[in-house]
């Protein structure tokens, strides 16, 4: 039914968002909804204390964020707007996930085994991240009469890497919330 009903959505979307207008979550979304979160992270009473205790910033990295939409969403977009926005945050440090770092290791055995001795990077000195990122993203639709409306719901845990403690949860402000609604006429058949 809500493949049927996703499929009668009329082009016609009105929402908070910006020009881009579609029916569905795109990577305009993804960048609002990411930079929004991340600057939560930031203000985050668990990273301040944890920057305060260690004197330096912390370490995060992106797991897996689930898409629990029906619609076949690629969470990678958010994953990468993730990163953009911590990256781009200076309060935060970025730690390459799983399959780079596996690539990475690739690379330094490599240079272990060929490259000049001096300029070779050392294995088994890498950085650690302190919290993982995961989430999910769902969607609610409300059909009223000929009027669908779209709601995105993104939700952001951040979980302690050596104790396992989830230790926050973000999602996004009321404003973004309203950019995520999505309203728009059903056509009749």
């Amino acid at each position: 039914m809500l493949l049927v009903a996703s499929s009668a959505f009329a082009a016609k979307v009105k929402r908070g968002g910006d020009a881009n207008m579609t029916p569905y979550l795109n990577e305009s979304d993804c960048r609002v909804i990411c930079t929004d979160i991340v600057g939560q992270i930031v203000d985050s009473n668990r990273i301040k204390r944890f920057a305060k205790e260690n004197s330096r910033d912390p370490i995060v990295t992106v797991g897996r964020i689930k898409d629990e939409t029906g619609e076949f969403f690629d969470t990678q977009i958010i994953a990468n707007s993730l990163k953009t926005a911590i990256i781009k945050s200076g309060f935060l440090e970025f730690m390459a996930n799983s399959d780079v770092r596996d690539e990475m290791r690739q690379e330094l055995i490599n240079q272990a085994d060929h490259a000049n001795e001096a300029q070779a990077k050392a294995i088994d000195d890498e950085d650690a991240a302190d919290y993982m990122l995961t989430g999910s993203v769902k969607i609610m639709v409300q059909n009223n009469g000929k009027k669908q409306e779209r709601t995105y719901i993104v939700n952001i845990e951040m979980t302690d890497l050596q104790t396992h403690r989830s230790v926050d949860m973000f999602e996004p402000s009321e404003k973004v919330k309203d950019y995520l609604k999505k309203i728009g006429s059903v056509k009749s058949r």
